[in-house]
């Protein structure tokens, strides 16, 4: 653990703006398998809002201030790696994928009613996975290498 009044404004900021760059990125791969080329039937529009805007800067937002609460200042390393992929794996994950799979049930636009179990896998794969890579860059003496070439 580590001692939390020694904190950065870039320690902070990094999680959240990776979680946001990496959930859009993820909601840009569904929209366009999921909503553009399996199931192309729909509004388009309406499923871009959806998955980049409502998805991709709501709930990346949303976890990477969690992430910011409940990481930042605590953990280092591999724990907050594996902390990172649990907490979006079930924020993301299971929660915000139960919401869109009940919402696709109705709107019917990213075949949650032809593959259900395929939709909610997806969606919980891609969630902890993108929770694991924030956390190895935001957490990990080599990711912090990583963004600082990058200029994040």
């Amino acid at each position: 653990m580590k001692n939390s009044s020694n904190i950065s404004a870039n320690e902070i900021l990094r999680p959240l703006k990776l979680s946001i760059l990496f959930s859009i990125l993820g909601e840009a791969v569904i929209f366009v398998v999921w909503g553009v080329l399996l199931y192309p039937e729909g509004n388009l529009l309406h499923k871009f809002l959806w998955t980049i805007v409502f998805c991709g800067f709501g709930m990346g937002a949303a976890i990477g201030s969690i992430i910011a609460l409940f990481v930042v200042g605590k953990w280092k390393g591999v724990y907050a790696v594996i902390f990172c992929a649990e907490l979006s794996g079930i924020v993301l994950g299971l929660f915000c994928n139960y919401l869109c799979f009940y919402l696709d049930m109705h709107f019917d636009y990213f075949g949650g009613k032809e593959t259900p179990l395929l939709f909610v896998i997806n969606g919980t794969v891609i969630a902890t996975l993108g929770g694991a890579l924030v956390g190895w860059l935001c957490f990990t003496e080599k990711g912090k290498r990583v963004l600082n070439k990058l200029n994040m």
